[in-house]
C-alpha cells in the first residue's frame, strides 16, 4: 500500500484502526509518532454468515507486516482472544518485540510452545514502567475487566499525551486481581490527556456493569437446586467467570468435565498462576459414568461457532458427550452482534433435546466486562480528556459514546471506522481523517490464514447453488461414449436425463465444427461453458462444476 508510507512522515502523528472500530472484536490498532510506528493488540473476531464454514477472522495483518513501514513494537493490553487471538497466525512474520505484562504472557505462551525461542520476542513490563522510544514512551495502566491484569496504555509524545483504554470497567470487588482504584489514574489526571481512545461497547447501556463477584451466589444457588447434568458455556478467556464456575462446582462436589482446547488452556494457565484451585478435569470418555446430578461440563461455543464442541453436542454428533432431557445448559456470556442466528439455533437444538436452557434473561448468570454510560461519565470526569475517538463497538455504540462526550463538554471528537487513517493534532485537538484503507477480514481455517478470495467465493457458490459433477468418456474421434451428471447440495430435484440430453446435444454440435482443433484442455472448458449456460438458462443458478474427461 503506497499511501501507507504516510506513516513514515517525521512531522506528524497518526492513528490507524486496523480492526476493532465499527465492530465487536478484531482489535488491532496502529499508532505512528513522527515516523515511529507501534501496534496495539492483535485480536480475532467471529465470522458472519458471509463466510460459510468459517468461525473466526482476523483483520489483515499485512497492512503492518510489509516493507512500507517498520513498526518498533507491539503492545498487548490483556489476554482476551479478541485482543491477542490473531497473533498465533502471523507470529512467524513478526520481527519486532511484543510488550505485555506477566499474566498476558502466561496466557498466550501456550499458543507458541512449538516454536523455538518464541519467548525472545516478548518483553514483560510492570505496571507504570515507562518504556521509551525516540519520539514517544508508553506505560501500562492497571484497570479491571473480566480477566486478570487488564491494562490501558498511556502514551507520552513530543506534542501531547494519549490514553488508550483497552477493555475496562469499574469493579470494586473483582474475582481476580486488584479492585478498580482511582489512584492508578492520578498519573493521567496530573499529566493531562490530550486524546482518549476509549471503549464504546456498553456506551448505550444506562445500568452500571455489576461486579463479577456478584455472580458467585447466583451460581451457588443454581448448582444447588438444578437436577440433572449442568453444562455451562462461556468465553474461554473469561478467567474470572471460569473461577466462579469451578469454585462453585467444587463446593457442590461436582465431577468436572472441560471440552475445548482454548478453554482447557485458559484453565491450566489460571491454575499455573494460582488464580484457580487445582482440580481434576475428568476424561470425556467417563462422562456417562457418574450420577447425572453430580456432572458439570464447561465448554466453549457460546457464540454458535459451527466447529465448536458445543455445536456438535447440540446436534448430538459429539463422540463422547450425549445429553438427555432434564439436563441443563447455562449460557454465561453476552451475544456478540451478528451471532444471534447461530445462538438461537443452538438454543432451539438444546430445547429439542429436552434441556432446561438458562441465560441472563432467566437467571443472573452474566455481567459485562465493559463500562456502562454512567461509569464512563464518572471515569472521564476524573481524568478529564481534552478530545475523544471512540473504539470497541459497532457504529451505534460509537455514536452513543459521542453523546456521552458531548454531555461532558468534550467538544473535540472524531468518529472513525476501521481503515480510517487519522492525522492527530495533540496541540489544538483538530484531528482529521486524511485517508481510508480497505482492510480485509481474513478467514482462519484449520489454523491457517486464507488469503485467496476464490476460497470464500467458491464456498459461497457451493452453499447457494450446489456442485455438479460431469463425467464424460469420449473416443479419439471425440464421439461421446458415456455422459453422466451427478450433483451435491442442489436446491431441488430435477430431471437429470433431460438436462444431460440438452447439454449433450449442444456439445455434439459444437464439437462437430471444431473437431480438428480441439484437445483435452479446450474440451474441458467447452463442457463447463455449455453446462454452465444450460443450468443458468433452466434454473437461474450457477453451481460449481467439476469436469472429468476420459479419452479412450
Amino acid at each position: 500500500m503506497k499511501n501507507l508510507e504516510l506513516l513514515n512522515n517525521k512531522k506528524n502523528n497518526y492513528f490507524l484502526p486496523i480492526g476493532g472500530i465499527g465492530e465487536i472484536g478484531g482489535n488491532n490498532y496502529l499508532y505512528s509518532f513522527k515516523g515511529e510506528q507501534i501496534i496495539v493488540d492483535g485480536g480475532i473476531s467471529f465470522a458472519d454468515d458471509s463466510l460459510p464454514g468459517v468461525d473466526i477472522t482476523i483483520p489483515d495483518p499485512y497492512i503492518f507486516l510489509n516493507t512500507s513501514i517498520k513498526p518498533k513494537a507491539m503492545i498487548l493490553t490483556h489476554a482476551h482472544e479478541d485482543h491477542v487471538g490473531g497473533l498465533e497466525y502471523y507470529f512467524d512474520r513478526i520481527d519486532f518485540p511484543i510488550y505485555c505484562n506477566q499474566f498476558t504472557f502466561s496466557y498466550i505462551k501456550h499458543k507458541f510452545n512449538k516454536i523455538n525461542d518464541f519467548e525472545k520476542k516478548f518483553v514483560i513490563v510492570e505496571d507504570f514502567q515507562e518504556v521509551e522510544f525516540e519520539n514517544f514512551s508508553f506505560q501500562l495502566i492497571p484497570t479491571t475487566h473480566s480477566i486478570p491484569d487488564p491494562t490501558g496504555i498511556f502514551f507520552k509524545t513530543l506534542e501531547g499525551n494519549i490514553y488508550h483504554t483497552g477493555d475496562w470497567k469499574i469493579d470494586k470487588n473483582p474475582v481476580t486481581g486488584s479492585p478498580f482504584d482511582y489512584k492508578n489514574y492520578q498519573l493521567l489526571k496530573d499529566e493531562n490527556i490530550d486524546l482518549l481512545i476509549g471503549d464504546s461497547t456498553n456506551a448505550g447501556v444506562n445500568e452500571i456493569s455489576r461486579s463479577e463477584s456478584e455472580l458467585d451466589p447466583s451460581f451457588d444457588n443454581l448448582f444447588n437446586k438444578l437436577k440433572g447434568r449442568i453444562i455451562v458455556t462461556c468465553f474461554s478467556s473469561n478467567i474470572a467467570r471460569l473461577k466462579t464456575i469451578i469454585s462453585n462446582a467444587i463446593k457442590h462436589d461436582k465431577k468436572i468435565f472441560v471440552v475445548g482446547r482454548s478453554i482447557k488452556r485458559a484453565i491450566n494457565t489460571a491454575i499455573e498462576e494460582k488464580l484457580i484451585e487445582n482440580f481434576e478435569i475428568l476424561n470425556e470418555k467417563k462422562f456417562h459414568d457418574y450420577n447425572k446430578d453430580k456432572v458439570l461440563l464447561i465448554c466453549t461455543g457460546s457464540q454458535g461457532e459451527k466447529n465448536s464442541a458445543l455445536w456438535k453436542i447440540a446436534n448430538n454428533t459429539h463422540n463422547q458427550i450425549k445429553l438427555s432431557a432434564k439436563d441443563n445448559i447455562i449460557f454465561s456470556s453476552k451475544e456478540i452482534p451478528g451471532n444471534e442466528k447461530s445462538i438461537s439455533y443452538l438454543k432451539n437444538s438444546f430445547s429439542y433435546l429436552g434441556l432446561n436452557i438458562i441465560s441472563d434473561e432467566e437467571e443472573f448468570v452474566h455481567v459485562s466486562g465493559h463500562p456502562g454510560r454512567n461509569e464512563i461519565k464518572e471515569f472521564y470526569s476524573f481524568i478529564q480528556p481534552k478530545s475523544l475517538i471512540p473504539m470497541h463497538g459497532e457504529y451505534l455504540h460509537l455514536k452513543k459514546h459521542l453523546e456521552i462526550a458531548k454531555s461532558l463538554k468534550i467538544e473535540k471528537t472524531n468518529l472513525l471506522l476501521s481503515g480510517d487513517l487519522c492525522q492527530l493534532d495533540l496541540v489544538n485537538k483538530n484531528h482529521k481523517l486524511i485517508e481510508q484503507f480497505v482492510i480485509k477480514k481474513l478467514p482462519v481455517v484449520q489454523n491457517l490464514i486464507i488469503e485467496e478470495d476464490n476460497f470464500i467465493n467458491e464456498r459461497g457458490k457451493i452453499l447457494h447453488n450446489g456442485v455438479v459433477s460431469i463425467n464424460l468418456i469420449l473416443n479419439k474421434q471425440f464421439d461421446i461414449i458415456k455422459f453422466q451428471i451427478s450433483d451435491k447440495g442442489f436446491p431441488f430435484s430435477y430431471n437429470k436425463e433431460a438436462i444431460q440430453d440438452e447439454i449433450k446435444d449442444i456439445l455434439l454440435n459444437k464439437i462437430l465444427f471444431i473437431k480438428e482443433e480441439i484437445d483435452e484442455n479446450s474440451l474441458s472448458g467447452l463442457v463447463e461453458e455449455v453446462s454452465r449456460k444450460t443450468y443458468n438458462r433452466n434454473f437461474s443458478l450457477k453451481p460449481e462444476f467439476l469436469i472429468h474427461i476420459s479419452l479412450i
